[in-house]
C-alpha cells in the first residue's frame, strides 16, 4: 500500500511538472517570443520565404521604431472576423507627414512608388471599347465590370493589368486608354490623444480608422465627419497609428492597400532569423 501511494504521488508530481512546463511555453509564446515560419516573400531580400524567425511580442516589440520589420493583422472592418497577418517595414511613425501623389507616396520627403497591384480607375474612349472589353475578359480569374460614361467606358484595374492591356492594344488606340488622375493629397499619421484636424483629404486617409474607433457610428457626408449628428472638425484618436511598406513592393500587401495600421493590430517585431534556405541568412539579427 505504501509503495502504491508513493508511486501515485510520484506520478502526480510528473503530471504537475509537465503542466507547468506547458503553461510556461504557452506563456512565452503568447507574451514574450514566438517562432514564426514566413510564407510570404514580401520582405525579400531582408527576409526570405521559408525563413524561420523569432518574433518579439513584448510591449517593446509592439511599439515600432522606424525601419523595424513588424508583424500585424489587417485593420479593415471586412477582415474583423478572421484578420489576415502581414509582414512589412515600419516607414512612418505617429505624427509623420505622408503625401500621396499620382506616382506614389512621399514619406518625410522620401519617394515610394505605387505597387503594381494598387487599383485605379481607367478610361477607354468609344472607338476602342469593343477590343478593350475583349481584353478585359482575358484577364485571369477576374470578373470585370465596366461602366458606360460620356465618351467611353471606365473600369477599375491594377497598374500591372493596365500595363498588360495597353501592350495588347493597337498603337492607334493606345492614346484612347488612360488612367483617371487621382487627386494628390497630404495627411499626418494620427497620434494618440492629439487633436487631429479634419478635412475632406484627411478623412479620405483615416476613414477606416475613424469607423473602427467609433464602432461604426461615424457618418461621412460631403467631405465632413458627423458623430451622433454633430459635425466634427477635430478627432482625438485613442491610439497611435503607423504606416508600413514592404521591401518587395511589387507583390506585397501593406499600407498602400490597408491604410494606416493601429497599434493594437501590431503583433510584434521580427528580430532574429534562426533558419533560412539561404545559408548566409541563418542565425542573423534582423535590423
Amino acid at each position: 500500500m505504501r509503495q502504491k501511494g508513493e508511486n501515485k504521488k510520484y506520478n502526480w508530481k510528473w503530471l504537475a511538472g509537465i503542466l507547468l512546463l506547458a503553461a510556461l511555453v504557452m506563456g512565452i509564446r503568447l507574451f514574450l517570443v514566438e517562432s514564426l515560419h514566413l510564407s510570404t516573400d514580401s520582405m525579400e531580400t531582408s527576409l526570405h520565404q521559408g525563413d524561420f524567425v523569432l518574433l518579439d511580442k513584448t510591449p517593446f516589440g509592439k511599439h515600432p521604431k522606424r525601419n523595424a520589420i513588424q508583424v500585424f493583422t489587417s485593420p479593415l472592418r471586412k477582415d474583423s472576423i478572421h484578420p489576415p497577418v502581414f509582414v512589412s517595414r515600419c516607414i512612418a511613425l505617429p505624427g509623420d507627414t505622408i503625401r500621396v501623389t499620382s506616382t506614389g507616396y512621399q514619406i518625410n520627403g522620401k519617394e515610394y512608388p505605387h505597387s503594381p497591384q494598387a487599383q485605379a480607375s481607367y478610361f477607354m474612349a468609344n472607338q476602342g471599347k469593343d477590343i478593350f472589353i475583349r481584353l478585359l475578359k482575358k484577364l485571369p480569374e477576374r470578373s470585370r465590370e465596366w461602366k458606360v460614361v460620356e465618351g467611353g467606358i471606365t473600369c477599375v484595374l491594377t497598374s500591372f493589368e493596365a500595363y498588360q492591356i495597353k501592350e495588347e492594344l493597337p498603337k492607334a488606340l493606345q492614346p484612347c486608354f488612360r488612367m483617371y488622375a487621382s487627386p494628390e493629397y497630404q495627411f499626418i499619421v494620427p497620434q494618440k490623444d492629439r487633436a487631429y484636424a479634419l478635412d475632406s483629404l484627411s478623412l479620405l486617409a483615416c476613414r477606416e480608422a475613424i469607423q473602427n474607433e467609433t464602432n461604426g457610428n461615424a457618418v461621412f457626408k460631403d467631405g465632413k465627419l458627423f458623430i451622433e449628428g454633430k459635425q466634427m472638425n477635430f478627432f482625438f484618436f485613442r491610439q497611435n497609428y503607423y504606416w508600413f511598406l514592404s521591401d518587395y513592393r511589387d507583390v506585397a500587401i501593406d499600407s498602400r492597400h490597408l491604410g494606416i495600421i493601429p497599434e493594437d493590430h501590431i503583433i510584434g517585431r521580427i528580430f532574429f532569423c534562426w533558419y533560412s534556405p539561404d545559408k548566409n541568412n541563418r542565425f542573423t539579427l534582423i535590423k
